[in-house]
């Protein structure tokens, strides 16, 4: 809640022009906030308008170049995901998924300014917070981004980012640091409380569930002390329709042709569900005898149970192309293939060879995961005013985040079938000439065994840290005062994958005795599969996880040993002092400047076959050894920040600084992985990998013509000296699929040449009339690497526009969001693209009485679909369909 004087508050019907015309209306509002006392004269503001009035006030008063949002209400944020809403900030955009892992239906992970997820920090209230993943592929990709589908928008009271940097803030953003802010019992009304009850439906799952989330502060009647408690539990049924092509191979004279052509691995027909409950909650107690001590104890906990079933039915055209593709022998196989570009967008092989033999152009996939993410955080903060000029403070914390597939388990079969395939729009057409169309029919189910594998994966991440600043107040017209501090940091995160071998794999592979039909339980894919991508991919029969697990018990069941390959460990100490000088006087200026040194201690440890000394005793690595590096390195961060009053409600704004971001876990010792299907690899860490630094420079302007209007330019420079980028070479290995030995392309990281980031910011909040008002933004960011390579999760361009209406009745919003195409990464060898995406969301809330409101909110109303290119924007890498998700319930809060 706001209050504004009602001689203050103007509604504009023109919005722009009056605003423009009109430079006396900028000089009516104070610089400055005004009492929490309410005047006779005095209008509320509640609701949107509250919470777009408390976001300018923060931004306006930083010191540092800022995206604010506050909550509406207590326990009320506009989205239900904190990436959700830092997704409508200036500059911010999100991404649903990694590169390896494609997109799903909620906002996963956030980019600021154009720059990759892991270039970002978060922080809550200041300090670390741990994370983990939920998906196979991002616990052993290990990186450094917080995973916010783990932090729903209930216990968040503002969400900040910093877009520039000064000495006391943590270092590891060079895009940019977000921080979280949790409530505190003090900064509200003594036995507030609030309650949210909703029901979610998501209309490609088509199920209803449960979400409610609960908050209540109370304090004494001094206002000395206070404890606040919220939970929350919310429950979402996830189902991604897709058509994926797993990795690209080039071969050079493609059927003795001379043409070096590239073509699909795997054209998979993709079923991914998933069934999500995330549930946690916090805990603060605050003292505050008067003003000059305060101390706080904050815990937050949250746990995602993320279990999921992914099927893939695929043409196996790396297996087609290896066998059946050579004229003249008698496997050939090929009866006529287009070559597009240097791509071969349609191909067909016959059921059978040139001597009559079969052929496999048919395999499937069925991968039965249990899985979670957990975050907890326990943090202990004081300050302390010795004297008039002195302001002691610091805290210490600890924080444990935790990613882990408990269990994986894969049943994998083929068939003996022709194939052919044409690549059509964002997909493919796939046909299996001489497989049963009825894949309930005995002759379907009866195909060929091919592999079990699976096993358990956990991946901890953990840190304790201990700050401690010294502030001593001069305030003489130019030097306000003098701030020093130091941070201290132990953190630590590793894989442990425990793999699974069966007696059955040797048994049964490469024939029918057993197969799909062995575990089938009469269940389909939906009969409305793929109708959200232009169809074309009928339904197929899944396994059953009963039944699968039952046969891997058989033969003496799934042996699990410990998996070298697939693990690793990191540990890192930190240790940063910095001083800062804060400037300005009381009315034209003010500012910082200072410096921040950081020192890193690195130790890593992984698994090699190349090891000098093979001590890791496991079945799967042979001769495998431990592999263990330690490493040192200073960093030294100088910033400074300007902030000029132009007019009274016009800020000028400069800003540079030196930033780092430390490589990822797992590209310092990451797991050694390779896909025997598309016999494609992951090299894993490299100890030696260098940060990413980088010149980061601001300059903005800042016209706050109203309580609740702003216009800003903001121009960006961002001159880094090295990415982390990935090379690729062929490697021979040998694999327990391929015990003779195969040619894999194996990708591993290492530091590129670096690269510039420039561009401008647009923002633009507008009161309009009667209720009715806007929000608009738009980034241009332009990245481009030294060696004129692509840099990973630059969109040029992002906007956002959402508009409102409000009154003391209802509250209804409409917000689309865009970002543009950009690279997320490397995925199977191959580059993968994300394309052009824009999503519409809405909210409407009809407040019954001052205390209960009923409330609807919806999620991609569009239906937009996801789709990813390999380059080339007609050469398909994924089209998923994720649906649309609607809340529907109530909320009563006092």
């Amino acid at each position: 809640m706001v209050k504004i004087n009602k001689a203050m508050f103007t509604c504009t019907a023109s919005v722009m022009a009056l605003a423009m015309a009109s430079p006396g209306f900028a000089q009516d509002a104070p610089a400055t906030s005004q009492s929490n006392e309410a005047q006779p004269d005095d209008i509320v503001v509640t609701g949107i308008r509250a919470s777009i009035q408390a976001s300018l006030q923060a931004k306006r008063s930083n010191d540092m170049i800022s995206e604010v949002i506050s909550a509406e209400d207590i326990g009320k944020f506009p989205d239900k995901n904190v990436a959700d809403s830092l997704g409508r900030l200036t500059g911010v955009n999100v991404v649903t998924g990694s590169a390896n892992a494609g997109g799903f239906g909620e906002n996963q992970s956030v980019s600021i300014r154009g720059t990759d997820p892991t270039l970002n920090l978060t922080l809550l209230d200041g300090h670390s917070v741990a994370t983990g993943d939920w998906f196979v592929l991002d616990q052993t990709s290990g990186g450094r981004s917080f995973d916010f589908s783990l932090l729903p928008s209930e216990i968040v009271g503002q969400l900040e980012v910093f877009k520039s940097s000064e000495a006391d803030l943590v270092e590891g953003g060079t895009g940019g640091t977000i921080n979280l802010h949790s409530r505190k019992p003090l900064d509200l009304k003594a036995n507030s409380f609030s309650l949210t009850a909703q029901a979610n439906y998501n209309d490609l799952a088509g199920k209803w569930n449960p979400q409610v989330s609960g908050l209540y502060s109370w304090k004494n009647q001094d206002d000395t002390f206070g404890i606040l408690a919220a939970g929350f539990y919310q429950k979402r049924d996830f189902r991604r329709d897709g058509q994926e092509f797993l990795g690209y191979t080039s071969y050079t004279n493609f059927a003795n042709s001379g043409q070096t052509v590239a073509a699909p691995n795997l054209i998979g027909a993709a079923y991914f569900t998933q069934q999500r409950v995330r549930k946690g909650g916090t805990l603060a107690a605050q003292y505050k005898p008067d003003d000059n001590f305060e101390v706080t104890l904050n815990g937050i906990y949250t746990r995602m149970d993320a279990n999921n079933v992914n099927r893939n039915s695929m043409a196996w055209i790396s297996r087609m192309i290896g066998n059946n593709s050579t004229p003249g022998t008698n496997a050939y196989a090929l009866a006529n293939y287009t070559v597009t570009n240097g791509y071969l967008t349609q191909a067909s092989w016959n059921a059978t060879a040139a001597d009559g033999s079969p052929v496999q152009g048919r395999v499937q996939d069925d991968i039965f995961r249990q899985a979670y993410s957990s975050t907890w955080v326990i943090n202990l903060e004081t300050r302390w005013k010795p004297s008039e000029h002195l302001t002691l403070s610091g805290e210490v914390g600890y924080t444990k985040g935790e990613g882990a597939t408990t269990d994986t388990f894969a049943w994998e079969t083929y068939w003996n079938t022709g194939v052919n395939y044409a690549l059509t729009g964002k997909g493919a057409t796939v046909n299996y000439p001489g497989l049963p169309t009825d894949p309930k029919s005995a002759a379907y189910l009866n195909n060929y065994y091919s592999w079990s594998w699976g096993g358990r994966i956990i991946s901890p991440d953990e840190e304790t840290y201990v700050h401690a600043d010294a502030e001593y107040g001069i305030d003489n017209g130019f030097l306000k005062s003098i701030k020093v501090g130091g941070r201290y940091t132990d953190h630590s995160r590793s894989l442990d994958y425990t793999a699974y071998s069966w007696a059955g794999n040797g048994a049964y592979s490469g024939t029918n005795t057993v197969g799909l039909g062995t575990v089938f339980n009469g269940e389909l894919t939906p009969d409305n599969y793929a109708s959200g991508i232009g169809g074309g991919l009928p339904p197929y029969s899944v396994a059953d996880e009963g039944k699968t697990l039952a046969e891997l018990a058989t033969n003496g069941g799934r042996q699990f040993a410990f998996y070298p390959q697939a693990s690793f460990s990191v540990k890192e100490k930190t240790e940063a002092l910095y001083a800062m000088a804060k400037l300005g006087n009381d009315s034209d200026w003010r500012g910082n400047i200072g410096l921040r040194a950081v020192h890193t201690d690195l130790d890593t440890l992984q698994y090699s076959p190349n090891a000098t000394v093979a001590n890791a005793t496991s079945p799967f690595c042979g001769t495998c050894g431990t592999v263990t590096v330690n490493r040192k390195y200073w960093d030294f961060l100088p910033s400074a920040n300007l902030t000029f009053n132009a007019r009274p409600n016009l800020l000028l704004r400069a800003a540079v600084a030196r930033t780092m971001t430390r490589p990822g876990y797992a590209q310092l010792a990451g797991a050694f992985t390779v896909s025997d299907l598309a016999l494609t690899g992951n090299a894993g860490g490299n100890p030696y990998l260098d940060p990413i630094r980088a010149w980061q420079f601001n300059v903005a302007a800042e016209w706050y013509y109203g309580k609740q209007s702003l216009l800003s330019v903001n121009l960006f420079y961002l001159d880094i000296s090295s990415y982390i980028t990935s090379d690729t070479v062929t490697r021979f290995l040998i694999t327990q699929q391929h015990p003779q030995g195969a040619n894999f392309l194996i990708t591993g990281p290492v530091n590129g040449r670096g690269g510039t980031n420039k561009g401008v910011e647009i923002n633009w909040q507008q009161p309009i009339y009667a209720g009715f008002g806007m929000l608009a933004n738009y980034t241009y960011a332009d990245a481009k690497a030294a060696d004129g390579g692509v840099i990973d999760g630059n969109s040029k361009h992002t906007f956002n526009v959402t508009g409102y209406y409000e009154n003391k009745l209802i509250s209804t919003r409409l917000a689309y969001t865009f970002r543009s195409k950009f690279r997320s990464g490397i995925d199977r060898s191959t580059p993968m693209w994300q394309d052009d995406f824009g999503t519409l969301d809405g909210s409407f809330t009809l407040n019954i009485t001052r205390n209960f409101a009923l409330t609807a909110d919806a999620q991609n109303l569009l239906n937009r679909k996801l789709y990813y290119f390999v380059g080339d924007p007609s050469i398909p890498r994924a089209y998923y369909d994720n649906g649309r998700t609607f809340w529907i319930g109530g909320k009563v809060h006092f």
